[in-house]
């Protein structure tokens, strides 16, 4: 899972360092102090070099242009930890669970296109949708799973050998286990399509948080973050619900 979501406190963490760090103001600092030891005049020039880091930090921390570079910086750490992670090749899977991720993926595209154009730092959104992408490639995953397993094993050719050994009071253990083997997986269905479905489901709501997004990013609302994150937050962990349901409907089978 991706980090926990990156909130105000540590976008001010990264602003304050980006300020004390700023090389500027400590390469004037430092040739101050340097004027001040070969002058031998150090002790007068100490206050002015402290002023003169102090009036740079300062610059620096409240300069709008800096503020939205580390912001662009931090943005892009977070989806390099995404990208660097291994995502699902859509090519290596069936078509219908393919076409699903596709589109969730187009919607991701679309939000974090959204929060790049927007006049407030909606990283605490970005970060769920991070959580949601690991999430949704995960679920696809298993879902591939049961598309396979399911492929491999008709569940209508052992209901067919179930109704022709059924009546044989000879081949009763065999019935007996081509009930549950058809049991099993009736079960993988049912949660396959429980994935189906969620996921389109999610398209829809995925496609809302981007339109609240677009509407609030000319406002000064920063507060609607918490809410639209909670809001990615809510979808991911359904996601992660359908992941458990399928990974025991498979281990079950």
């Amino acid at each position: 899972m991706p980090d926990r979501p990156y909130n105000r406190a540590e976008y001010n963490r990264a602003l304050v360092a980006n300020a004390l760090l700023d090389p500027f103001t400590i390469i004037l600092t430092a040739l101050v102090l340097i004027a001040g030891i070969l002058l031998g005049a150090l002790p007068y020039l100490v206050p002015v070099a402290v002023l003169i880091y102090l009036g740079g930090f300062a610059r620096t921390y409240f300069d709008e242009d800096a503020a939205q570079k580390v912001l662009a910086r931090e943005r892009a750490k977070r989806r390099g930890r995404v990208s660097s992670g291994k995502r699902l090749d859509p090519a290596r899977l069936a078509p219908p669970i393919a076409r699903l991720l596709q589109e969730a993926r187009a919607r991701e595209a679309r939000i974090r296109d959204a929060i790049e154009r927007a006049e407030l730092p909606y990283d605490e959104v970005a970060a769920e949708v991070d959580g949601f992408v690991v999430a949704m490639d995960r679920t696809a995953g298993r879902a591939q799973l049961l598309y396979e397993a399911l492929e491999d094993t008709p569940p209508y050719n052992v209901k067919r050998r179930l109704d022709e050994v059924g009546g044989d009071p000879a081949r009763a253990d065999l019935a007996e286990a081509l009930a549950t083997q058809l049991s099993t997986l009736r079960r993988m269905e049912t949660q396959l399509q429980r994935f189906y479905d969620e996921l389109e489901r999610m398209l829809v709501e995925l496609d809302t948080v981007r339109s609240q997004l677009v509407s609030l990013s000319a406002s000064t609302e920063s507060a609607r973050q918490a809410e639209l994150a909670g809001e990615v937050r809510a979808l991911r962990e359904r996601m992660g619900a359908v992941a458990e349901g399928m990974s025991a409907a498979y281990e079950g089978a």
